[in-house]
């Protein structure tokens, strides 16, 4: 082999996969879970597509085909007229270990240029700009082939339930409060790159051990037995070291979350005694929300949906979760 030359890899992480297409972690997830990519798994679990499938997808697609060369930042779009939306997204993503560029576009114009030249992974989208309907422009990208699978997140200073449900069922991932949460969107960009919680710097001040046995507290709510057997034995297999909490009725999971809180939840949408939105929605108000991965025998759209609305940061088969936990929890 001739010195000097990066070798051609024959399969790709949902990472570089991610790269490749200029989308997040998190969709190509969704993508390989909903059969869009052929994709197997390693002896420890992680996802793997090969490059013939994945330069057949992307030539099907219309997606450039790019081998990524691990320098690649992730690149972010924010678009807002307010100053202060843009300086507190840059703030967060400067402390997180992972490099990003950060864009803005404040009106229609700047919006569609940059969303073309720029070809950004995940959107920060306000609602109500002058001259800018943030409900058309969330449709809009998500009919555009070239930006479908390009993540949205809405952000509101005029939040109400009837917006939350238009803009999420035109495509966003979520809708955010304004004035902005620095821990909500932090989790938001995590969850959207499939990161771990390392920052550069301390958020605020020294973080004592007690927290980091917290940020890998994972607490498992479900009633199938082999389900709960085969996710605490992935659990407790490689690092970073995890403390698994299980709870088998929403009542017991809000009172174990509340006692002892995880930083992951894997939540059974079959689990009694609550309604799945209101476990989901008590669970996402804990003064320090998990992140929520919700689980279903057979999920239908209307149930991803609900899901997500509740407070969920996804919303997989069952069967698709077992023997992916690590790399679902950006643990891998």
């Amino acid at each position: 082999m001739s010195r000097g030359r990066t070798p051609i890899k024959d399969t790709y992480s949902t990472h570089d996969v991610a790269r490749i297409c200029c989308v997040t972690p998190t969709t190509v997830i969704r993508w390989i879970e909903d059969g869009l990519i052929p994709a197997f798994k390693t002896v420890g679990g992680h996802r793997r597509v090969r490059r013939e499938d994945l330069e057949r997808v992307c030539g099907e697609r219309g997606i450039p085909f790019t081998v990524p060369t691990g320098s690649e930042v992730g690149r972010i779009l924010v678009i807002d007229d307010e100053p202060v939306v843009l300086d507190l997204v840059r703030d967060v993503v400067k402390e997180l270990s992972h490099q990003f560029d950060v864009e803005v576009a404040r009106d229609a114009f700047d919006a569609g240029r940059s969303v073309a030249l720029f070809r950004p992974q995940l959107i920060f989208l306000d609602l109500m700009m002058p001259g800018v309907d943030g409900f058309e422009v969330c449709t809009r990208l998500k009919r555009d082939p070239q930006t479908t699978h390009t993540e949205i997140i809405a952000i509101t200073g005029y939040y109400t339930e009837s917006n939350m449900e238009r803009i999420l069922a035109a495509g966003a991932s979520a809708c955010l409060k304004k004035p902005l949460d620095v821990v909500d969107v932090r989790r938001r960009v995590l969850e959207a790159f499939n990161l771990r919680e390392d920052v550069r710097h301390p958020v605020s001040g020294p973080q004592p051990a007690a927290n980091e046995r917290e940020n890998s507290r994972v607490l498992l709510v479900t009633q199938n037995a082999d389900f709960r057997a085969r996710v605490k034995d992935e659990l407790g297999q490689g690092s970073p070291t995890v403390e698994v909490l299980t709870a088998q009725t929403g009542a017991d999971a809000l009172l174990v979350a509340q006692s002892a809180p995880p930083r992951h939840v894997i939540l059974s949408l079959s689990v009694p005694d609550l309604k799945q939105s209101e476990v989901l929605q008590k669970l996402a108000a804990l003064p320090q929300p998990p992140q929520i991965i919700a689980v279903h025998d057979a999920p239908t759209d209307e149930i991803r949906t609900a899901a997500r609305a509740a407070g969920a940061r996804m919303c997989l088969p069952t069967s698709a979760v077992a023997g992916s936990v690590r790399e679902l929890l950006g643990m891998a």
